[in-house]
Order: C-alpha cells, then structure tokens, then sequence
C-alpha cells in the first residue's frame, strides 16, 4: 500500500488571493446589490426579468442626461443675463469729527481765540503763578497748601477757567476786595485773556457743576480747604478788550482803569459844508465812555488827539465836535457804572496824508495811560490829466473832494479863472464827471448855473454830484481840464 503523497492537495487554495470563478462572481457582485435592492422596489417585477433590465438601464441613463443638460443651459442663461441687482438699503455715513478745540473758540471782536493754558493770574496788584490740579470725584483738590502765592487750575477747563486760592486770610481779603467791573488778567499759552468780575457764588464742596459747565467764556475762582461743605466763589465773564498804550482796531473797548472808552466810528465832513475855508475839513470821532469806579468822574479833563500818517497831530475842536449834529466833546460828571456819548471833533486840513490815523484818549492831560485807536483813511486824490493842445480859456483848479456823509454824493470844490479878455459864460456843457463811460448827474451847485465870469476873474465853486457807482476812479473835466479822481 503506498504511503500518503506528501505534496499532494492540502484541500485550500495555495493564495487567498486566488478565487474559484464562482465566487469572483459572487464578490464583484456584493458592491452592486445595494443598487439592485434599490431599483427592485420600483420597478418590482420587471426587474426580476433579466430581458426587462437594460430597459430599465438606458431609461435612467437618459434621464440623468437630460438633467445635465438642462443644467448646462441653464447656467449659460445665467451668466448670459444676470439678474439685476434690487435697491441697496441706506448705510449711515458717519462724518468726521471735529478737533476738541474747534468746539472751544471764544469768538472775540470777529477773531477766534483757541482756547490756551494758564499760566499766570493778574488780580490788582497781585500776581499768582498757575499750577494744574486734577480734583477727585468728591471734589477734594490735591494741592500745595503752602504754595499761597498759586492759582490751582483744574486741567480741563478751557472755556470757563475754573481755579482754586489757598483759603489763606491773605486770598481772602484779595477776593473780598473785588467789585463788580474790576479787572482780572489771565495769561496763557495763546495769549491775554480779560475778565470783568460779574458776580459772587457759593459753591458745594462735591458740586461737579461748575467745573464741567464750558458753554461760557468766563473764569470761575474760589477758595480752598474752607470750613463747611461749601467754598467762596467769584465768577468773571470774559470782556473783549484792549490795553492801555496799545494799538486797538476802532469798535474795540479799551480799559483805562477808572473808565472804558470804545471809539465807534469816524467820518470826515468837507469844510465849506461846515463854514471852513475850502482848504480844512472838520474830522469827527465818535466815541462811548463808561465809568468804572465808584466814584463821580469829571468828564470835562478828558482828552482827545488825533494824529495822522505823517505825524501831524490835532486838537479837539469844540466847534468840530458839534458840526452836522455831532454830540460835542464830554464834560459835566460821570457817574458810577454809567455811560456817555460823545464826539471828538478836529480840524484838519483837506490834503490830510493817509492811509490811516490814530485817535488817543485820556483821563487827564498827564495821565500816562492812553487809549490809542487807529483808523483807516484813504485821503480822495486828484490828478490832472494831460494838458489841453489848445490854449485854455479859463484855468481850472480843484481844492477839495469829499464824499457826503450820506456816501450817496461827490462834493467838488475849485476854482476857475477867466483868462480871456472878455466875459466867460460857464453852463451845464462845459463840465462833466465821467466814471467808465457812465456820466453823473450834477445835483447842486453854488453859485447856480449859469455863471457869467468877467476878464481875468476868478470864481470858487462848490459842484455836487451822483456818487459815480461801483468804480475807484472817476474823471471831473471843465473847459477841456480834466482832473482825475481816485480812491472813490
């Protein structure tokens, strides 16, 4: 009997990897059977036929075809002609805002003054040196008590300055001193600032009002470290003013101490409308004056001079300070906190040089502190024209030209001489005032037209005439003489 084959068949595949064909099928088909069960719910029956199956195949294939390409046109419809886009709602725009400073400007005389820090505060004949403070919540100070000589500002406040004095009996007594006017003088970072005391408060200790109240120019000073919970307060407004001794545009007030003196306005009146030969003019000032003090003042010393661009100086005129209803220089007395009108009248002469003035006022003849205004004034010039070709039968020559104090007529003062040998008749025809083409009309003249000059006569006249409108320059001919007249 032979022995068993060793290398015979074990029964099991030599490689797991290897399958009979049978069951290759039978692997290759798991992954479709969950396809199978799928299209067995709904096609049931024809399914099962084997003849029914590529049916079923072909028709879904075709199905996902048209889906494709339905797809496809619809995308190229799409981007074609694309959808118009509906209204956008509002967005908020937000602007920029404003540097802190804009909203701090003290607006002074038309002059805008930023808003600056203190350094120094003039009260009297006191002067205090200013030292920045944060006060906490309750309103308690963290300060130098022995620093007596300090003005504690409490950073921040730009508009109303808000500051505090040592409640020494010295700060006391300088507080207790002020008077409703008096004068208080801040220095600061941007310049001069000036307060007129106004009025006394008392502040709560814990009372934030005034420190974050900056709607007003004003300075808000009061005493520390007082017993109670309250603190002395003064509060001066702000005062739009010059200084003594130094050069202030007209319109603005100027301190003098015991008084307050504005020049308001200035106008020069021709002098042959005034009984003054045809060579001086009456130049009138008009002013206000306000006391101060608490005393009477005697307005009578009061002193006024005007000087002009070379250096000439003037007077005041009583005669001048009345003319063509000027309210007349002051005099009589001036009572506490009142406040007078007055015009200062000078004579000067109708070439007066330009192109501005200064006006100075004073208490007293001897007092060194003087208001000084300037003025502008452009002198009217007048220039004669090339000289005729032909000899002239009369010689014309201009003394002065003004401008009414209405501003509506040129007033014209000259004379002409008669250089024939016989009467020289003068009408309407012989003189004009052209401005750019544009003739205006005579209004008044002395003598009347017509005018019948003798041989070798000469008359003085006065013409007025329409102010030329808006020109700078306008031409007054007579005889063939033409003078041309600037600064209209």
């Amino acid at each position: 009997m032979a022995a068993p084959d060793q290398a015979g068949p074990s029964g099991k595949w030599e490689s797991e990897e290897i399958r009979p064909a049978a069951q290759q099928r039978q692997v290759a088909g798991n992954w479709l059977k969950p396809i199978t069960d799928a299209l067995r719910v709904p096609f049931g029956a024809l399914w099962d036929d084997p003849r029914g199956r590529p049916l079923i195949l072909v028709s879904l294939l075709a199905l996902v075809g048209v889906c494709a390409l339905s797809c496809f046109i619809l995308s190229v419809a799409l981007l074609s002609n694309p959808p118009t886009p509906g209204p956008i709602g509002a967005t908020a725009v937000v602007g920029p805002t404003a540097p802190i400073t804009a909203a701090l400007i003290i607006n002074a005389n038309n002059t805008p003054i930023p808003p600056g820090v203190p350094n120094r505060l003039t009260i009297g004949n006191a002067t205090l040196d200013v030292v920045p403070v944060r006060p906490d919540d309750q309103g308690q100070w963290q300060y130098d008590r022995n620093a007596q000589k300090t003005a504690f500002w409490v950073v921040g406040t730009l508009v109303n300055y808000v500051m505090g004095l040592p409640a020494s009996d010295e700060n006391r007594a300088l507080l207790d001193s002020l008077v409703p006017n008096d004068l208080l003088v801040l220095d600061t970072s941007v310049g001069t600032l000036r307060y007129r005391m106004a009025q006394t408060e008392t502040i709560k200790v814990d009372e934030q009002g005034p420190l974050r109240n900056q709607s007003y120019p004003q300075l808000t000073l009061m005493l520390l470290n007082e017993n109670g919970d309250e603190r002395h307060a003064i509060v001066a407004h702000y005062t739009d003013e010059g200084t003594p001794n130094s050069l202030t545009p007209i319109g603005v007030p100027i301190n003098l101490g015991d008084v307050r003196v504005t020049a308001l306005n200035s106008r020069m009146l021709p002098g042959t409308t005034v009984g003054l030969p045809a060579d001086q003019n009456y130049y009138q000032v008009n002013i206000q004056v306000t006391s101060l003090i608490t005393r009477h003042l005697d307005a009578s010393q009061f002193t006024a001079q005007l000087i002009d661009a070379a250096g000439n100086r003037y007077s005041i005129s009583s005669q001048g300070s009345f003319a063509s209803g000027g309210a007349g220089w002051t005099q009589g007395a001036l009572s506490p906190g009142d406040t007078i009108s007055a015009t200062a009248g000078f004579e000067v002469p109708a070439n007066m040089p330009g192109p501005k003035l200064e006006w100075s006022f004073t208490t007293e003849a001897d007092n060194p502190y003087l208001a000084r205004v300037i003025i502008p004034y452009e002198q009217i010039a007048v220039a004669p024209t090339s000289a005729p070709t032909a000899a002239p039968i009369a010689e014309v020559t201009i003394l002065n030209v003004s401008i009414t104090p209405e501003g509506n007529e040129l007033r014209i003062v000259g004379t002409v001489r008669n250089t024939t040998g016989d009467f020289l008749p003068v009408s309407l025809r012989d003189l004009s005032l052209d401005s750019n083409g544009t003739l205006s009309p005579l209004n008044a003249s002395l003598p009347a037209f017509p005018w019948s000059i003798t041989a070798g006569e000469t008359l003085a006249f006065q013409l007025t005439f329409a102010r030329p409108p808006g020109g700078t320059s306008a031409v007054f001919t007579m005889f063939g003489q033409s003078f041309e007249i600037m600064g209209l």
